[in-house]
């Protein structure tokens, strides 16, 4: 590692704010949710709306939750999309599925 590139990070773990940090491992929510969610957006943006709920000054707990269940639903919606689009392209013939 450059020492520029250990000044950037310094920098940067300065500036975090402390609401965007865990208590005990010090542990960014942004990287636990790119541990557990990188691919999906949705879950991973609610996971952390879940995570910093009612910690950020000014900022009511509800606001939180109300954001991170606006998040699940657009994954739910998004999963029922491409449910209905992969059974539209499906078509049963007997007792076998026939997948195009």
């Amino acid at each position: 590692m450059t020492t520029s590139t250990f000044i950037g990070m310094m920098y940067l773990w300065l500036m975090t704010p402390k609401y965007y940090i865990g208590k005990t491992l010090k542990i960014e929510a942004k990287d636990v949710v790119m541990d557990f969610q990188a691919d999906n957006y949705n879950l991973g943006t609610a996971l952390t709306y879940i995570m910093r709920a009612g910690k950020k000054p000014h900022n009511p707990i509800c606001d939180d939750i109300r954001k991170a269940i606006a998040h699940l639903n657009f994954e739910l919606e998004r999963q029922d999309e491409q449910r209905a689009t992969s059974q539209s392209s499906q078509t049963t013939t007997g007792k076998y599925a026939v997948l195009y």
